[in-house]
C-alpha cells in the first residue's frame, strides 16, 4: 500500500491541488489511487496519533483506519490531503521559526501505517506570504501571530532538515509554491501517482487564472496540437506566455504587515532563495523544480 499525505503548507495551493485531483477520482479509482474526501477522515488520524503516543499501528489498527477512508479494497495508493496535517495556522509561525513541530506530525502520520511505502508531499511559499496567509486565516491580531518574531528566521531549510532526521526512512517530495504555474501537472501527476500518459481534467485550471481567456486558450490550443510535447517545451510555452502579459500582477501576492518594509521583504526573498537551494540538494528530497 502506498500512502502519499499531502501536508501543506498554508498559503501553498493546497485546496486547489485537492479539489482538481477530487475532480479525477473516477479515472484515478480506475488506475488504483483512491482519493477520498478530507471531511471523511478529518479528526480520524489525530485521535488515532493521540492513542499511540509515539509508539506505532497495530496491523489491525492500520486496516481500520484504511477501511475509514478507502471505498474498496482495490486501491494501490490512497492520497490524504489536510492542511492541519503538518500543523494549525495558530502554530505555524513561532520564535523558533516555521513549523518548529511539524516533523513531530509527520512522524505520528508516518506511524499509522509502518507497513506502508508512505510519501510526504509539502509545497513552500515565500515566507512573506506565509505570515501574510497565517495572519489572515488567524483572525488578523499581528501581535499575537509575529509579536517577538524575527522575520529572517521564517526560513524552510531548518524545517526540511528536521523532518529528514525524523522520517529518514519516508520520502519527501517539495515544491515552491511560486513555480506551481510552470510545474503543475507534474505536481498533479506525483502526488497521484500516475504517469504522463494519464489525463488529468484541469491540468491548465491555474493557467486559466492567470492569463485572460483569449492568451489561456491560445496557449491550451498550442500545447495540444505538439505532438510528442516536452515537459520542458511546455514550460517554456508557459512561460512565454505569462512573460508577454503587459501586466504580471496575478502572479504576485500582495503582502501588507506592519512594518514590513520592501527592504525586508527583497531581503527575504533572497533568504528564500538560498533556502531553496539548499533544501533541491539535500539526501532524501525530492525537488521538482520548473
Amino acid at each position: 500500500m502506498q500512502i502519499a499525505y499531502h501536508v501543506g503548507v498554508h498559503g501553498s495551493d493546497q485546496e486547489r491541488i485537492l479539489r482538481t485531483l477530487l475532480k479525477n477520482r473516477e479515472m484515478l479509482w480506475m488506475r488504483g489511487v483512491e482519493v477520498p474526501a478530507p471531511n471523511r477522515y478529518r479528526g480520524v488520524f489525530g485521535d488515532a496519533i493521540n492513542a499511540l503516543r509515539g509508539g506505532v499501528a497495530t496491523q489491525d489498527m492500520q486496516e481500520m483506519l484504511l477501511d475509514a477512508v478507502m471505498d474498496s479494497d482495490r486501491a494501490g495508493r490512497v492520497v490524504l490531503s489536510q492542511s492541519g496535517f503538518l500543523g494549525m495556522p495558530q502554530r505555524a509561525i513561532s520564535a523558533e521559526g516555521l513549523y518548529a513541530k511539524g516533523h513531530n506530525r509527520l512522524l505520528g502520520l508516518s506511524n499509522l501505517f509502518p507497513d506502508a511505502v508512505v510519501e510526504f508531499f509539502i509545497g513552500l511559499v515565500h515566507p512573506a506570504r506565509q505570515a501574510s496567509e497565517i495572519l489572515r486565516m488567524t483572525g488578523g491580531d499581528y501581535d499575537a501571530v509575529l509579536g517577538g518574531v524575527n522575520p529572517r528566521n521564517l526560513r524552510w531549510a531548518p524545517m526540511l532538515h528536521r523532518i529528514l532526521q525524523t522520517v529518514p526512512d519516508r520520502d519527501i517530495v517539495i515544491w515552491a509554491q511560486e513555480d506551481l504555474p510552470f510545474i503543475w501537472p507534474e505536481v498533479l501527476r506525483r502526488i497521484a501517482g500516475v504517469g504522463p500518459e494519464a489525463a488529468l481534467k484541469g491540468e491548465d485550471a491555474l493557467l486559466a487564472e492567470l492569463l485572460p481567456e483569449a492568451e489561456a486558450d491560445a496557449l491550451q490550443q498550442k500545447i495540444a496540437a505538439t505532438d510528442g510535447l516536452s515537459v520542458e517545451a511546455r514550460r517554456q510555452m508557459v512561460e512565454d506566455a505569462l512573460t508577454s502579459m503587459p501586466d504580471s500582477g496575478a502572479m504576485e501576492a500582495e503582502v501588507a504587515l506592519p512594518g514590513w518594509s520592501q527592504d525586508l521583504v527583497d531581503e527575504l526573498s533572497e533568504i528564500y532563495a538560498t533556502d531553496l537551494a539548499e533544501i533541491a540538494a539535500l539526501p532524501g528530497i525530492e525537488y521538482i523544480s520548473a
